[in-house]
């Protein structure tokens, strides 16, 4: 007797596989779900180079192994478990703290994080150029090039006095004045008389503790004080030297070299230590301008109509 076959619908196969299918992805999940959740088994995910992740952010093993030895001032293996727990717990809350800072840009308004920031961005620039040795050779060609930065600071003992335009006083009868005290001065007539007999006054603006400073000054603070023109005449003139008349706005004045010690170039021997110094400020000044050159290429600014007139304005 032949067996009867039986015959299972299409419909019914399908609603099969689906169910198993729908079963095996239910088991998939809850075995991931057990896996990712089991204790223990995130320290899994840390690589080997570090000792742990802060939202993903690695703690360094090399790092926490030198803070350790920095910290206690031992060799890392002669640290106790003590000593290496604190130390990374303050690792970990140090790491949690600067994220904290970065989730709130704290940079935007605390000035000094922000000051942080950018001399550590500089400092990462210039690690190169600061670990640079420069070469005797290198030095010396630095040296040639800008041999006019080596010279001795002068020293000038002087006066400056000046014949003012008042009311009554026009700037040519002033002017006139002078001219003879700078006649009289040269023919050797003490500076004290001259200035009584044709009625100068000092200009007060070579002072010191209340007083004319009568005594030896400096070259750049002569020209802080007495602006870069008059300096320009002093700078011309020799001990004993009287200059000629200087007409300005309030009269006219006169400078009065009473001594003077030239400014005198340094060789480079006496030189060396500036000149390393120099050299090492130049390299860096440009590799900060290259780098903020960069960074400014690759950035989106949007200035406003002053800062534009400000950027296109002559230098």
């Amino acid at each position: 007797m032949l067996e009867q076959t039986r015959t299972i619908p299409p419909q019914s196969t399908r609603r099969s596989i689906g169910m198993l299918a729908l079963g095996a992805l239910l088991g998939l999940v809850i075995a991931g779900y057990g896996l990712f959740t089991a204790k223990g088994t995130r320290s899994e995910g840390v690589p080997p180079e570090a000792m742990a992740l802060v939202n993903g952010l690695p703690i360094l093993r090399s790092d926490f192994m030198t803070q350790v030895q920095t910290q206690f001032a031992t060799a890392f293996a002669r640290s106790t478990s003590e000593q290496r727990r604190k130390v990374l717990a303050d690792m970990i809350a140090e790491e949690l703290l600067v994220q904290r800072g970065l989730e709130i840009d704290l940079s935007s308004y605390d000035p000094d994080v922000r000051a942080a920031m950018v001399a550590g961005v500089e400092l990462e620039v210039a690690a190169d150029v600061l670990a640079e040795q420069p070469s005797e050779p290198q030095l010396r060609d630095y040296y040639e090039r800008h041999k006019a930065k080596y010279v001795s600071e002068g020293v000038m003992r002087l006066r400056e006095i000046v014949s003012r335009a008042t009311g009554s006083v026009s700037l040519a009868q002033a002017t006139s004045s002078a001219q003879e005290a700078v006649n009289a001065l040269r023919a050797g007539q003490p500076l004290e008389a001259v200035m009584q007999r044709y009625d100068l006054v000092d200009s007060g603006r070579l002072m010191d503790a209340g007083r004319v400073d009568t005594g030896d000054i400096l070259e750049f603070a002569v020209k802080e004080k007495l602006g870069t023109e008059i300096y320009g005449v002093a700078r011309g003139l020799r001990a004993g030297q009287t200059s000629d008349t200087i007409r300005q706005r309030d009269g006219a004045r006169v400078i009065v070299m009473v001594q003077r010690r030239m400014p005198v170039q340094q060789d480079y021997t006496a030189a060396a230590d500036q000149v390393w110094t120099d050299y090492k400020n130049d390299a860096l000044a440009r590799v900060r301008t290259a780098n903020i050159r960069y960074l400014r290429s690759r950035a989106a600014i949007t200035l406003s109509d002053d800062a534009r007139s400000l950027e296109a304005a002559p230098r």
